[in-house]
């Protein structure tokens, strides 16, 4: 069943002309490709986005956190994410108002989103406005383990 729902979502996303290559880092001065799989992890809870940011390192990611909106789309620019983890509740702004600004910078990155209080409006509102997951938080692992993997293998068969 995982590999008919890759081969459709692939399909889907050639489609629309979607294609996601390796990215190059921005600290690195040579062309080299950045060989790991790229995270934007976007929540204002510190304890919260370091227990991602193990989670990921053990995923084989290169991480990247932001506070802020402005400081998600600075890095994000910078950096290219594969995957953006995206909290719902940032200081000062939702995320699902940043999330159509993400996604126009980032067309083929996959964004989940991350809820505290979640409802059944805001996913349907985030998934038509382009994300690929709405997870309640507190995550649960093995959820949120399958939504990276899924994101992997269309990364890797792209």
């Amino acid at each position: 069943m995982d590999d008919d729902i890759i081969r459709n979502w692939g399909s889907i996303m050639q489609k629309d002309g979607v294609k996601k290559t390796n990215h190059v880092g921005a600290e690195a001065a040579s062309a080299q490709k950045n060989p790991f799989f790229t995270t934007l992890v976007i929540d204002n809870d510190a304890s919260f986005a370091s227990f991602l940011e193990e989670f990921f390192k053990i995923e084989g990611h290169f991480i990247l956190r932001a506070v802020t909106a402005q400081e998600a789309l600075e890095k994000g620019r910078q950096y290219q994410p594969d995957l953006i983890l995206l909290s719902n509740e940032l200081k000062g702004v939702s995320g699902l108002t940043l999330l159509p600004e993400l996604l126009l910078q980032h067309a083929s990155a996959a964004v989940i989103v991350m809820a505290n209080q979640p409802s059944i409006s805001e996913a349907v509102e985030a998934m038509k406005q382009g994300a690929v997951d709405y997870l309640e938080r507190p995550l649960d692992l093995k959820k949120l383990k399958q939504a990276i993997d899924l994101q992997k293998a269309l990364f890797k068969t792209e």
